[in-house]
This record gives structure tokens, C-alpha cells and sequence, in this order.
């Protein structure tokens, strides 16, 4: 705990902005890697599976419905999406299935435009901090010469601490912004290729 206090001092007044963007940060991914591994916890696979072993015609579907409103994941909801209308043209099951996702996507994305900003920001921040610090090394030169080399290399050092902890928080965040862009990704994959299995199925078009 001393250590990281030393650290924050030395970084100098910037470090304060950049400890919150990383508690930010954090917050952030533990929040998106909740929400993922909650809305992917049943493979789509596995649902479609279900329906096909549950869907009976002469119900309208409404067994397979309420297991995929029991699942209670994204993939879950869009196939009774689909259900729901398992009686009209193709067109329209896909359309209606598209419609949901498009509903669901955007909590997926939740929070990401925040991680992007604090990916942007946080170098700015490291280097305002760079600034500052040589800003008074050349103050003290200034005032003192080269005779006080220890409060220059302060300074420089206050500089270096500030930049370098901004370029971490940026690339740890852009690792986990990225990471979470393509889950987003292949969910968008998944609901094409599992929604037409799913229209295929209700439609007849494959047994």
C-alpha cells in the first residue's frame, strides 16, 4: 500500500484523473463479463436442438415458446421471437427474428462506448502529466541551473510514471474493448445462421 502511494505521489496530480478512469475501466469489463457469460450460458445450438425436440404443430409451437421464455437468454428470447410467428412466410419469421436481435445488440454494447472514451483519454491524460512534469523540471533548471540535477530528474521522472500509466490503462482497455466487440460479433453470426436453421425448420424447408 506504501508502494502504491509513493507511486501515485510521484506520478504527480495527473495520476489522480487516471487512477478513476482505471476504476472505471475495471467496473466496465467486470460488468460486460458478467453480462456475456450470462447471455451466452446456453449454447444456441443447444436451444435450436430443444425446439426441434418439443415443437409440435398442432400447439402452434407453445411448448418450444415456453422453454425458450424459461432459458431467459438473448438467443433464447429471439427464437420465440421466431415462434411466435412460426405460422407466416419465411420473410417475416426472419424479419420478426430480427427485429429482437436488433433489441438485444444494443445491451450487449453496453458501456463499450465508455471503454472507448477512456481508451482515448487516458494517454491524453499520461501526457498532460509528461507536460506538467517537464514544465517544472525546466522550471527548476531555471531557477537553480544544473547545479540540483535531483529535483530535474523529479520532474523527468514525474513525466515518465504519468505517461506510462496512462498508455497501460489504454491498451489494457483496448485489449478487453476489442475482446468484447467481437463477442458482440460472433452473437450476430450466431443469430444469422441459428435463425435460419430456425426459419428452415419451422417452415419446412429442411426436416
Amino acid at each position: 500500500m506504501d508502494a502504491f502511494v509513493t507511486y501515485l505521489h510521484q506520478g504527480g496530480f495527473m495520476m489522480y484523473p487516471l487512477i478513476l478512469c482505471s476504476i472505471l475501466a475495471i467496473g466496465i469489463i467486470l460488468e460486460r463479463a458478467f453480462t456475456f457469460r450470462r447471455a451466452t450460458a446456453i449454447d444456441p445450438e443447444e436451444l435450436l436442438e430443444e425446439i426441434k425436440a418439443s415443437y409440435k404443430v398442432g400447439d402452434h409451437g407453445a411448448a418450444a415458446s415456453r422453454l425458450m421464455e424459461d432459458a431467459k437468454t438473448p438467443y433464447s428470447r429471439i427464437f420465440a421471437r421466431g415462434l411466435k410467428n412460426a405460422d407466416r412466410s419465411p420473410e417475416a419469421i426472419d424479419m420478426a427474428m430480427s427485429q429482437e436481435a436488433a433489441n438485444e445488440i444494443p445491451s450487449l454494447e453496453n458501456y463499450l462506448p465508455g471503454l472507448r472514451t477512456i481508451i482515448t483519454i487516458a494517454p491524453l491524460l499520461g501526457l498532460l502529466g509528461t507536460i506538467a512534469g517537464m514544465i517544472a523540471s525546466f522550471k527548476e533548471v531555471a531557477h537553480s541551473g544544473l547545479s540540483s540535477p535531483t529535483a530535474v530528474m523529479g520532474g523527468v521522472s514525474e513525466a515518465l510514471i504519468s505517461t506510462a500509466t496512462g498508455i497501460s490503462i489504454a491498451v489494457i482497455g483496448l485489449i478487453f474493448h476489442n475482446y468484447f466487440g467481437n463477442l458482440v460479433k460472433r452473437f450476430v453470426e450466431d443469430i444469422e445462421y441459428y435463425g435460419s436453421e430456425l426459419t428452415n425448420f419451422l417452415t419446412g424447408r429442411v426436416a
